[in-house]
């Protein structure tokens, strides 16, 4: 049942993702952005599988690592001086925690965003706002539609292609770019095709009708109510105070008792939506199962 979650409707997901994305951006308390992380991650591995864990471990991870060293070399602000470096610039422990806070930022960012790639397929995008801006509706869902399909199509041509198995730079070069024309050959003769198949079909033209295989379910209104009314009550505890921190002059995290717990407990469920829709829906097909 991972595919649950991919079944809401495109407004449902448009939806979520713009608040999911937006909190993790903008608030940066780190108790909110650790949540974040490691709930995009993991419903990146429930939704998107091993791929998701590929992406940590050979971007996300060495990312991390940069920005940790990069930002106290080059920001020297904050009150506790742990040491000088060797041009005199203090080393303070504010720019380092401020700098884990800003891979952890991006990660989740970044990890969402590849979510949001799989549930929101071109379909959903041209659904939206197909007949509002079908010409920018067309043109989004193809881009994001180009990416895999020319990584799959570069992965079967290497496959098929016989390749001497001493190379040298000279030759590698060559292979690369005859590989680069055969995938430029492609891509300019399937946006052409595109864009036949589109014109034949009278896409854009004023008063053409559209079909929608898109319904609002239950899980729909369940999951759009939950968001609004939790999303509501975040910013009204952020109005109120709740869930303050500062990085510089001196790192703080502010606790106001139940309302802080009350804060964190929401934001997290905010972020557990994909997973629990998808646990919900397992555990309804198990229970269908054993009644047969």
């Amino acid at each position: 049942m991972n595919d649950a979650f991919n079944k809401i409707h495109p407004f449902t997901g448009l939806l979520y993702f713009a608040v999911v994305i937006g909190f993790s951006m903008f608030f940066m308390n780190p108790v909110c952005i650790t949540l974040s992380l490691c709930c995009a991650l993991l419903s990146a591995v429930i939704i998107n599988g091993k791929r998701a864990l590929g992406l940590t471990v050979k971007f996300i991870i060495p990312m991390i690592l940069l920005v940790m060293i990069i930002n106290p070399v080059f920001n020297h602000r904050g009150a506790t001086i742990i040491t000088y470096l060797p041009w005199q610039n203090p080393l303070t422990l504010e720019a380092i925690l401020y700098g884990i806070a800003s891979a952890v930022m991006f990660s989740s960012v970044i990890l969402w965003f590849s979510v949001f790639n799989t549930v929101m397929t071109s379909d959903k995008i041209i659904c939206l706002f197909g007949r509002i801006i079908p010409s920018l509706s067309l043109v989004i869902s193809m881009t994001l539609r180009f990416v895999p399909r020319f990584v799959s199509k570069f992965k079967e041509l290497k496959s098929a292609r016989i390749t001497p198995q001493k190379q040298g730079f000279i030759i590698k070069m060559k292979i690369l770019l005859s590989e680069l024309s055969v995938m430029l050959s492609w891509s300019l003769e399937s946006s052409i095709e595109s864009a036949d198949s589109m014109k034949s079909r009278g896409y854009g033209i004023k008063g053409r009708t559209a079909y929608n295989i898109f319904k609002f379910r239950k899980t729909d209104v369940i999951i759009i109510t939950a968001l609004i009314i939790s999303a509501l009550t975040m910013i009204l505890l952020i109005v109120l105070g709740v869930g303050k921190y500062s990085f510089y002059p001196v790192f703080k995290i502010e606790f106001s008792g139940a309302l802080s717990v009350l804060f964190y407990v929401i934001y997290l469920g905010i972020m557990l939506i994909p997973s629990i829709t998808i646990a919900w829906e397992g555990l309804k097909w198990k229970q269908l199962q054993s009644k047969i």
